[in-house]
């Protein structure tokens, strides 16, 4: 086993692995393995290749997940230097599983059926045309995250419905009190994502419905515009230094709908929120008004993906089963694990954890059952308008039904030229 720091992506080209000569054809020997991962996964990839030396020549490299896209598209051109197996983007799946792309491995054939159903459907964001193209690591389930003291102090109740969480909200109107921030990825995620707004719903696999006046688009922003219009909802993103300093730090942040990795990497760190402890609780998404199910969304959720181009395409596959289903790197996992019977051992450790107010875990579990399907991988980017068009929409002042129309009709633009057909 030898590792690698993160290099130049021209250094990398004389690096890859070489292509076996098609999918499904075993190189013989030792089986190596090229595995990209970001600096976060890195420690589960040191953990893999441990439990695989002697057997397994790893190679790890450090790479900006971000950049995968055009990495593949280059060695796709050049005709190498693929790695074997990649922590990616939860939209990456759907490019590189179309046959005009064709970097990932059909799972199906490698990966043992009771897997994928451990996963109890949270796995069905990788499967395409019926087929496996990914393991999921992690999931990004959106919940409610709620200081209980003051909760207490303002005589406060947890809200169960977006309307009550909408008049909880306005309960803080004239006070420095806020009931956290939109400016960012949190929106789609954590609003327009669990009222099934149609931002991405594939409906046929050349067809995506994109609709900006869909009733699921227009009661999100008609609830969240007095919000911030009140104050109470912060048009600055989460991560925003002026928000951190002068509202999250200032202990002012009542509730906030955000992912299951807010409480370690948003609300808890003295570099962040710095919330202190025995404060923080979790509590189920409120449900939308006429829905039949209080939906999640997802704010990132990686997946491991294989490359039909492996020597060792097995190897890579059961590289890819490791890292995404292992109880010993679940136990160690900084995010919600993907599959069900790995995140037991995760939980234990944050049940456990004296920070939280209360225990957090079932509430990630009910929500992690909850995550909306409306949504799902495309081939064009929908990523990056978020931040480009939304996000710079709201932080601008816009209103949010115009910043929510403005970044649809990007989306909208975008489709056709990945052979979609964009309905309504």
């Amino acid at each position: 086993m030898k590792k690698l720091l993160a290099i130049p992506l021209l250094a990398v080209l004389g690096l890859g692995a070489c292509a076996a000569g098609g999918e499904g054809e075993e190189a013989t020997g030792t089986p190596e393995i090229l595995l990209w991962t970001d600096s976060v996964r890195e420690p589960a990839a040191l953990q893999y290749a441990e439990s695989v030396e002697g057997e397994v020549d790893v190679t790890i490299e450090v790479v900006d997940a971000f950049d995968l896209q055009s990495r593949i598209q280059l060695f796709n051109t050049t005709g190498s230097g693929w790695p074997d197996l990649v922590f990616a983007q939860p939209n990456d799946v759907a490019a590189w599983a179309d046959p005009s792309n064709a970097y990932a491995l059909n799972l199906d054939e490698y990966v043992d059926p009771a897997i994928f159903a451990g996963y109890n459907g949270s796995n069905d964001w990788c499967l395409i045309d019926d087929s496996f193209y990914c393991l999921k690591n992690d999931l990004a389930q959106t919940v409610l995250w709620y200081d209980t003291v003051l909760f207490e102090e303002l005589g406060l109740t947890v809200p169960t419905t977006m309307e009550e969480f909408a008049a909880t909200a306005l309960q803080l109107e004239g006070t420095d009190y806020v009931a956290g921030a939109i400016g960012d990825q949190n929106y789609y995620a954590s609003y327009l994502w669990p009222a099934q707004c149609p931002v991405s719903q594939v409906t046929a696999p050349n067809e995506v419905r994109i609709d900006p006046d869909s009733a699921n688009c227009t009661k999100v922003h008609e609830l969240v515009q007095p919000l911030v219009d009140a104050g109470v909802l912060d048009t600055r993103s989460s991560f925003d230094a002026g928000f951190i300093s002068e509202v999250a730090q200032a202990g002012n942040v009542v509730m906030t709908l955000g992912p299951s990795w807010f409480g370690e990497f948003v609300i808890r760190p003295e570099s962040s929120w710095a919330v202190p402890e025995d404060r923080i609780a979790a509590a189920p998404m409120p449900i939308w008004d006429g829905a039949t199910e209080a939906y999640s969304g997802e704010w990132g959720g990686g997946i491991w993906v294989a490359s039909s181009h492996a020597a060792f395409p097995q190897a890579a596959a059961d590289a890819v089963v490791f890292l995404a289903t292992d109880p010993g790197v679940a136990e160690t996992a900084v995010t919600f694990p993907g599959y069900e019977p790995a995140y037991e051992a995760w939980s234990a450790r944050i049940s456990a954890d004296t920070y939280y107010a209360e225990d957090i875990v079932p509430a990630l579990v009910t929500q992690a059952g909850r995550i909306s399907p409306l949504e799902s991988p495309v081939r064009f980017n929908n990523v990056g308008p978020i931040g480009s068009v939304l996000q710079a929409e709201i932080n601008a002042g816009s209103p949010v039904a115009e910043a929510t129309r403005l970044f649809q009709e990007n989306l909208i633009e975008l489709a056709p030229g990945s052979g979609y057909t964009v309905i309504q």
